[in-house]
């Protein structure tokens, strides 16, 4: 369940290219653990952590910066 992806849905992409940034979101791994709300059947709030493909890089792992483009070799 915990693999990565090859590449991101991007062709070409620059930083699927590259091997030496992990993405910052998800330290490498190419899945977090975000919280979300959770109601009980007492109807109080709690949170709750789910593990999910990391949205940031695409689950690749790599670093995908959209706001920079990727660092010279």
């Amino acid at each position: 369940m915990n693999t990565k992806r090859a590449r991101c849905g991007n062709v070409p992409c620059e930083w699927c290219d590259r091997d030496d940034r992990a993405c910052r979101f998800c330290r490498g791994s190419g899945w977090w653990r975000p919280e979300r709300p959770h109601q009980t059947a007492a109807g109080e709030l709690s949170w709750a952590r789910v593990d999910e493909p990391c949205r940031m890089c695409g689950n690749t792992g790599k670093e995908h910066n959209a706001l920079s483009a990727p660092p010279a070799h």
